[in-house]
């Protein structure tokens, strides 16, 4: 078990390209992650305006911490135990049987929670560590987000195991300038040990940063994104719809959370967008029609370059089909960009743009784009992040006059329904009226929406998608997965805190993503299944109020042990990518790998 697996060599081989100066790709790709701070800048920005001479001696002496340790021969304060087991479990909405009951073991992605300070933070950590990063603060690095979580496990953790671990600081990168502002990826390594046996690795990227000057200040609680949320906050305010004599009657619909739609009193023929006559007879007459809100994705283009203000690509723009026949230009919002496709069912939504007015969006939609009413009852929460085109096809442009993605909606098909309860709203809860066998031969096991799967089931087959699983982001899972996992930054639960750190609420931190993950695969693949390695990287926060939609594909199999690559994806953007390694063992050697 000592032995570095596969997964373990690869991991090492792509640290050493981060050390080559590759380690600013997570968060310039993906923008903000965890913020755990968010302090003044010095005037110098850091080492922004330090001499080549100079920079090249700081970065010379931040280099000579790599390979020092971080943590020596350190002590979890608590030994492995029930009730932290059974609060994780909980805020994940995890009814695995094997974490409860005789015999229980840790939920494997609880590695990092048994190492974590608690309250009363972090002891034992090395004056190498401390010293780092007082350098970095000094220099303005004063903000931090995690950007990259890999944990592979090699025995499981039991009750009454007592946790060691030994920390390492594996690579500092050069400085490097990202979306957030200009700093330095830190990366470090732990091993973690169970009454002095190997039981885990846990390697943990940081960026240490001067955050970049904003360019707008959003308004106090109007949802923005914070600074970087998706590469910074839009510039400015939405341009408005241009409203006239001839187009009026829809604008008062929307504003009356309705789509109309004209109906040529001559004929007949519906139309879109509004005219001042018919352009099938010509009749200036006409009354209106209320659309039933659902229609399919006709056509579509994702906006890229160029960039406008108040708007941050990419973004889906769609020529939407519906029910009732016509076609109007609009936005695709609650799914990422390169999951649109045509022939989409979608369902209308209004979206609040800058606390003034509405505009008509769509999302996916669960119900496959069937007719019917309720549609333009959907509200969703402002957002100021992605940037989209609704021009509404009103002059039958696709101008900019629209407002971002702000709500995920359920709205992914063949997703959970959002109004399950438990904390991830999506989990069966474990109970009388549910129950779920602890015998690993037992007939069926709960997935994620409920529904019995055979724990025999085979291993699936490359390109094999796992049905998805829909996570309202709830204050109470935010707060929850935080305090289960011993995090108690207060960025994760005092909202006024995280505002004056430049988040306009709270969010989700690492170690709930992850946990969230496992309980995804292990949903999936049955009681039996055993978690290998779990590597994710986050990117748009998780803020309540918004929905997360965890989708799955595998991508290699070899005998009992499948690899699934990973996404999460909110009304903001991806969330998280990352890939799991999954063992489904065969009943008689499921002792064996517990």
């Amino acid at each position: 078990m000592t032995e570095k697996t596969r997964e373990t060599r690869e991991a090492d081989k792509a640290n050493e390209a981060d050390k080559a100066g590759e380690g600013d790709r997570a968060a310039e790709a993906t923008g903000v992650t965890e913020v755990v701070g968010v302090a003044g800048v010095n005037e110098a920005a850091g080492v922004t305006g330090m001499a080549a001479r100079e920079g090249a001696a700081f970065e010379e002496r931040l280099k000579s911490y790599e390979g020092r340790g971080a943590a020596t021969s350190g002590v979890g304060k608590d030994p492995v135990n029930e009730p932290m087991i059974r609060h994780w479990c909980e805020a994940m909405g995890d009814t695995h049987p094997a974490y409860r009951g005789p015999g229980a073991v840790a939920p494997p992605t609880m590695l990092q929670a048994w190492t974590m300070g608690g309250l009363s933070g972090h002891q034992g950590r090395s004056g190498a560590h401390d010293e780092l990063f007082a350098l970095l603060d000094g220099a303005g690095c004063t903000s931090i987000v995690a950007t990259d979580c890999e944990q592979e496990y090699l025995r499981p953790l039991r009750p009454g195991d007592a946790i060691t671990f030994d920390a390492v600081i594996e690579s500092v990168s050069g400085r490097k300038t990202t979306k957030l502002g200009t700093g330095y990826f830190v990366t470090t390594r732990m091993d973690v040990r169970a009454n002095g046996e190997p039981a885990g690795t846990h390697r943990f990227r940081i960026l240490k940063y001067a955050p970049a000057a904003r360019r707008s200040q959003p308004a106090e609680g109007s949802g923005t994104a914070p600074e970087g949320g998706r590469g910074g906050p839009p510039q400015g305010r939405r341009p408005r719809p241009v409203v006239n004599r001839d187009n009026a009657g829809f604008w008062d619909g929307v504003a009356a959370r309705k789509l109309l739609i004209q109906r040529c009193g001559g004929c007949g023929v519906l139309r879109f967008p509004w005219l001042p006559g018919c352009n099938a007879c010509g009749a200036a007459e006409w009354d209106t029609v209320e659309a039933c809100g659902t229609g399919t994705i006709y056509s579509y283009v994702v906006m890229h370059h160029p960039p406008f203000p108040a708007f941050d690509p990419p973004y889906a723009v769609g020529l939407i089909e519906l029910a009732e026949g016509v076609r109007m230009v609009s936005n695709v919002i609650g799914v990422p960009c390169d999951q649109v496709r045509i022939g989409m069912p979608v369902r209308l939504a209004f979206l609040p743009v800058d606390g003034e007015w509405e505009l008509p969006v769509f999302r996916p939609d669960p119900g496959g784009g069937s007719a019917g009413g309720g549609g333009a009852d959907v509200r969703l929460p402002e957002s100021d992040d992605t940037g989209t085109s609704a021009g509404m096809g009103v002059s039958g442009g696709t101008g900019p006059g629209g407002a971002g993605p702000a709500s995920a909606g359920t709205g992914m098909s063949g997703a959970p329904d959002a109004s399950a309860t438990g904390p991830a709203s999506a989990a069966l809860p474990a109970s009388a009226a549910s129950p779920v066998s602890a015998d690993p031969a037992g007939p069926v096991a709960p997935t994620a929406s409920g529904a019995p799967v055979a724990p025999t089931a085979p291993v699936a087959a490359p390109g094999d998608e796992l049905p998805p699983l829909t996570v309202p982001l709830t204050r109470t899972l935010i707060v929850s997965g935080a305090i289960a996992s011993r995090d108690y930054q207060d960025v994760h639960h005092d909202a006024e805190a995280a505002r004056e750190k430049g988040s306009p609420d709270i969010f989700m931190n690492i170690l709930t993503t992850n946990g969230l993950v496992g309980r995804y695969i292990t949903d999936h693949f049955g009681p039996r299944s055993v978690l290998r390695k779990v590597a994710i990287r986050l990117g748009a926060p998780n803020y309540p109020g918004d929905t997360m939609v965890l989708r799955g594909t595998v991508t290699d199999v070899d005998g009992d042990t499948a690899h699934v690559r990973v996404t999460g994806a909110n009304g903001l953007g991806h969330h998280v990518t990352g890939t799991v390694v999954v063992t489904v063992p065969a009943a008689e050697d499921r002792a064996a790998t517990r």
